[in-house]
């Protein structure tokens, strides 16, 4: 047993090394949005709030045409042991100014399971806050916790088909 001892505290060790790198990297809430205009869906994964909320990434940014609407899917991973409860919330906002409330849920996630919630924003909400063309942060928030520092939809006008060239006819 005496001769065996350090091969038992290495593996010991590796073991333990292990559990570290599963439980930091593994463990804990994952947010992922996905975005759809048109026929686009855009995901935006986890790691990407992350690294906004360190500051190494800038504010998304998608292009919408005015008039369709914007389609959001967003999912919580809850990677613990324990049951997580939240209540989760979408809005738009121009100039720190809150316009339109989107969504609203409170949430309980089971251990090691996700949910998926839908919402959309249609150019209708914003005319009725008074607001046209132009650039609005969608703010998400889940408990205490803000997504980075949201999600910038930049509505454009639509573009208008290019007409055809009026053909002359064939001279003969």
């Amino acid at each position: 047993m005496r001769r065996h001892l350090f091969l038992y505290l290495a593996l010991a060790c590796f073991v333990g090394l292990i559990a570290i790198f599963i439980a930091d990297g593994y463990m804990g809430i994952y947010d992922t949005v996905y975005v759809t205009t048109g026929e686009h869906e855009q995901k935006i994964s986890p790691d990407y709030w992350q690294r906004q909320s360190r500051g190494d990434a800038y504010p998304y940014s998608i292009g919408a045409e005015w008039g369709e609407p914007v389609h959001f899917r967003y999912e919580i991973g809850n990677h613990r042991f324990s049951t997580y409860s939240t209540t989760v919330e979408a809005s738009v906002w121009k100039s720190n100014e809150k316009l339109v409330d989107l969504f609203r849920q409170d949430m309980l996630v089971s251990a090691f399971d996700g949910v998926t919630m839908d919402w959309t924003l249609s150019a209708q909400e914003l005319e009725k806050a008074g607001m046209g063309v132009g650039e609005y942060t969608v703010k998400i928030k889940r408990g205490e916790v803000e997504l980075g520092r949201g999600l910038v939809i930049g509505f454009r006008y639509p573009e208008e088909p290019p007409y055809p060239e009026e053909m002359s006819p064939p001279k003969g």
